[in-house]
């Protein structure tokens, strides 16, 4: 067994980790409002520099790691909508956009060409 389809596997099951619990765990955190906007500003900041460095870097993988990088941007935001002013279509955008991403991640470590 080789160390991509490990970590396939493993991406696989954060995915379907995302996919039964997702819902649950943006409901805690937006108990606690400002720490997790705290938190969520700190993590869109980091993918906003992984963006920027993927968009730098030219290669095979570069699209598909700049399109996983939009849908992980596009989960913090819609994370951060819910934490706002709960609403029910935030919650699901941000749960579809972190699995979107994880399936690019999946296709990414599966065919690297």
């Amino acid at each position: 067994m080789s160390s991509r389809t490990v970590e396939a596997g493993f991406i696989l099951i954060i995915a379907l980790a995302v996919l039964v619990g997702g819902r649950e765990v943006l409901v805690e955190i937006s108990r606690f409002p400002v720490v997790a906007l705290f938190v969520l500003l700190v993590l869109g900041s980091l993918e906003a520099l992984a963006l920027r460095r993927d968009v730098a870097q030219a290669g095979t993988q570069a699209r598909i790691r700049i399109s996983r990088d939009v849908a992980f941007i596009a989960a913090i935001l819609a994370a951060a909508a819910f934490v706002l002013a709960p609403a029910r279509w935030s919650i699901g955008s941000a749960v579809a956009a972190v699995e979107f991403g994880l399936v690019l991640e999946l296709l990414g470590r599966v065919n690297p060409r």
